[in-house]
């Protein structure tokens, strides 16, 4: 019996209506501190910018290309990065753009704000002309209240920062920094898209600019690296070939100038060996020159192109925080608690 009886309670929802309408002083009042409280929470939330710039690499032609790439992609797998011998893949960028070595090169940026009443390195920025929510500052306030250690960092052979021993503040630049930078990689199109946040609008694009340069330079430096180092090392064996093809060609001019009119054989002999070892030399030195060539080859080869294909513009509109937004899912949220709690205290009324 007490069965069929819950199974036949249903909720009056004519009751419910009388119950809220009975209480709309009580819930336009919790609404309305709602939303006193929540604008004035909001409102003191500095205002954020986005920028955003979209990047293509050059892609190796492959075995991925064609129908047998796109099906491969469908399931989620890129072949072309699977086929390459790099060892930072696009898929490593987004954890690159967040290390220390990388976030540090971004310190000395010169920025400008939009209204050009700062100007200063990205570092300083940060630091100094950050605004923050009321909150924030009562908890700095609190922290120093209490003693802590001095704040020492290690510096670079140059004088620089030393991104493996950073002091406490340097740190914090660089987590708020990271914080603010987001790169994706779509698996299929290879597209690289990297979102900066900034405070100002300015300041946000200049920073997504110089973000996709240093990112550029990294992925130039990384993939020509063995080609330089060949480069390099075939220059300084052209450099000690054509010295040793001169030093031979001298020689064997000097000692055949000096015995012009010698008809011996032993002088024969001796011209025709310094002029073997002038050609052996000479051997030397046209295949290093080629091996040179071909190396710079090389290096052009594996220097990649990028095509931007959406720059760093500046803002025009907040990205936010949505306001307006918060505000009303706060004002709904509380309606909602009130609401609820005024049916929970009368359900024996509601459910019938």
């Amino acid at each position: 019996m007490a069965e069929n009886k819950n199974s036949s309670e249903v909720i009056n929802l004519e009751v419910i209506i009388k119950l809220l309408w009975a209480k709309k002083v009580h819930l336009s009042k919790v609404v309305g501190i709602t939303f006193v409280l929540s604008a004035a929470l909001i409102l003191c939330v500095p205002r954020y910018y986005n920028s955003e710039i979209k990047l293509a690499p050059e892609m190796d032609a492959s075995f991925a290309d064609g129908a047998i790439g796109n099906l491969a992609s469908s399931f989620g797998f890129d072949l072309g990065t699977m086929a390459t011998s790099d060892a930072i893949s696009p898929e490593l960028y987004p954890e690159l753009l967040q290390t220390n070595d990388f976030i540090v090169q971004l310190f000395p940026i010169a920025v400008e704000s939009y209204d050009g009443e700062i100007k200063t390195d990205y570092y300083t920025y940060i630091t100094k002309h950050q605004k923050y929510a009321w909150w924030t500052h009562v908890i700095h306030w609190i922290k120093r209240l209490f003693p802590q250690k001095k704040d020492v960092g290690g510096a670079a052979a140059g004088g620089g920062i030393n991104p493996l021993n950073l002091s406490r503040t340097q740190q914090d630049v660089v987590t708020i920094i990271g914080s603010n930078i987001r790169c994706s990689i779509d698996r299929k199109t290879s597209l690289i898209t990297v979102k900066v946040k900034d405070q100002d609008r300015k300041i946000c694009a200049t920073v997504a600019d110089s973000l996709r340069l240093k990112l550029q330079a990294f992925i130039t430096d990384y993939r020509t690296s063995k080609a330089r180092i060949d480069v390099d090392y075939y220059e300084k064996l052209v450099k000690e070939s054509k010295a040793e093809y001169d030093e031979a060609r001298r020689r064997y001019a000097g000692y055949a100038d000096s015995h012009t009119d010698a008809s011996l054989t032993r002088i024969r002999a001796a011209i025709d060996d310094l002029e073997s070892d002038m050609q052996l030399k000479f051997n030397t030195y046209n295949a290093m020159t080629s091996q040179l060539q071909a190396a710079r080859a090389k290096l052009q080869q594996r220097t990649p192109a990028f095509t931007l294909l959406e720059g760093a513009a500046v803002p025009v509109k907040p990205a936010g925080p949505k306001r307006m937004i918060f505000v009303a899912m706060m004002m709904m949220m509380a309606f909602g608690i009130a609401g609820a709690r005024i049916i929970y205290k009368n359900k024996n009324k509601v459910v019938g």
